[in-house]
């Protein structure tokens, strides 16, 4: 009996494995064409943006003290 309940846990384990695979694994449907246009230019959008910080000799320009002050 106790051999049994010990064979439980990989048997289980093995079950959920293969479940977990077969759904990880399912075909996708084709991405919509205007969603992916509309991600990739969020994406463009958010690596053009700028980061306001001070340059390597540590002075900011004068358009950057001014609004910052």
């Amino acid at each position: 009996m106790q051999a049994i309940v010990w064979w439980i846990i990989p048997v289980v384990a093995t079950v959920v494995a293969v479940v977990w695979v077969s759904i990880a694994n399912r075909p996708r449907p084709p991405a919509d064409t205007t969603d992916s246009v509309a991600e990739h230019e969020r994406f463009r959008a958010a690596m053009e943006r700028t980061l306001h910080r001070a340059p390597l000799g540590g002075q900011l320009e004068d358009d950057d003290a001014e609004r910052d002050a």
